[in-house]
């Protein structure tokens, strides 16, 4: 190879450098904040408890699955029995709604009220619930961070404003979300060069970065080769 082709291959080295340096510094640590926090604790795992909903007892039982389904308002093509907070519910859903009906008084459910959600929480994510915090429902603009569907009751934290997310219509903990999730979150975005938040992996910037990067190794082993190669030469 000529000098020139080295000094320019030099040249272009420091210049793709500068450009793409930067966001390789954000893979770096991004990926190095991946790998020191295990996945549950960033999905606040660690924070939640089995809820103990207790022993279905068929003596309970008294609301037949069809007066459940006539009772539950929906049109509904999936019945099952289980156990919620001590109570028999059926759970009548289709493929857009679930709805619990209380399968010894016959009583529609949900949507679930505020006090129902302080139980979920406290039982179910008492790492978060014994912090103390706010409850509310939320009806639209739903965050990024959560991202499912609406309404649904939020418990917010004093302290450090982390959530748990209950479904009103079945009590399930739909999502938590901790300080560690939310950091993850603004790492993964420049992790994959999408500040939009659609998670979109195979953008242009990405695919740019992804060759440039590539360009930038390329440059750095012919510089290095070719500089073994006149140590030898000239040793």
């Amino acid at each position: 190879m000529s000098p020139k082709f080295i000094r320019q291959a030099s040249r272009f080295h420091k210049i793709l450098g500068l450009v793409i340096g930067l966001q390789i510094l954000f893979w770096m640590a991004s990926g190095l904040y991946f790998t020191i926090f295990p996945i549950e604790n960033i999905r606040g795992d660690h924070l939640r408890a089995e809820m103990d909903h207790g022993v279905l007892e068929p003596e309970q039982v008294t609301i037949s699955v069809q007066d459940a389904m006539d009772r539950s308002g929906i049109w509904g093509f999936r019945a099952e029995l289980d156990m919620f907070l001590g109570k028999p519910v059926w759970q009548i859903s289709n493929s857009h709604e679930t709805v619990l009906v209380d399968a010894t008084s016959g009583e529609k459910l949900s949507p679930l009220p505020e006090a129902v959600a302080r139980s979920v929480v406290t039982q179910g994510v008492p790492g978060l619930a014994r912090e103390g915090g706010s409850y509310f429902l939320m009806t639209e603009n739903a965050p990024r961070e959560y991202g499912g569907r609406l309404p649904v009751w939020v418990f917010e934290t004093e302290s450090s404003g982390e959530r748990a997310y209950v479904d009103p219509s079945t009590g399930d903990i739909r999502a938590v979300r901790t300080t560690e999730w939310r950091i993850f979150d603004v790492f993964w975005r420049f992790h994959i060069m999408d500040i939009t938040g659609k998670d979109v992996i195979a953008t242009w910037w990405m695919k740019i970065a992804a060759f440039l990067g590539l360009s930038l190794t390329i440059a750095g082993f012919i510089i290095l080769f070719q500089r073994l190669i006149r140590r030898r030469l000239f040793s």
